[in-house]
């Protein structure tokens, strides 16, 4: 006849403990490498996206550059808006400590 004794249901559940933690072990470390796998994805759009955002800075800098050229200015001023240099001095009125108005004419 073969015996049983009390110890065998321990054992099994022993090695069922030891199983469940092993698969619980690898699961954790599986869980671990797709979020790894996910970052290094991500990282490299975020570079990606990096690099195109400095390329269009770069444009844009010297959009902005040619747009404050006094030359373009002075033309847009004139030919869209028909404003005109002033020919002769300024005509200004300044006031003096004592309160006298005065030209900005020199007599």
């Amino acid at each position: 006849m073969i015996e049983t004794t009390g110890e065998a249901p321990g054992t099994i559940k022993s090695y069922l403990c030891i199983m469940v933690l092993v698969v619980l072990g690898l699961l954790g470390y599986l869980w671990g490498h797709v979020e790894t796998m996910n970052q290094k994805d991500e990282l490299k759009r975020l570079q990606l996206e990096k690099q195109a955002l400095l390329r269009e800075q770069d444009r844009l800098k010297a959009e902005a550059s040619g747009l404050r050229q006094s030359r373009r200015i002075t033309g847009i001023a004139s030919e869209r808006l028909g404003m005109v240099f002033p020919t002769g001095p300024p005509r200004n009125l300044y006031l003096d400590g004592k309160r006298n108005v005065q030209s900005g004419l020199k007599n």
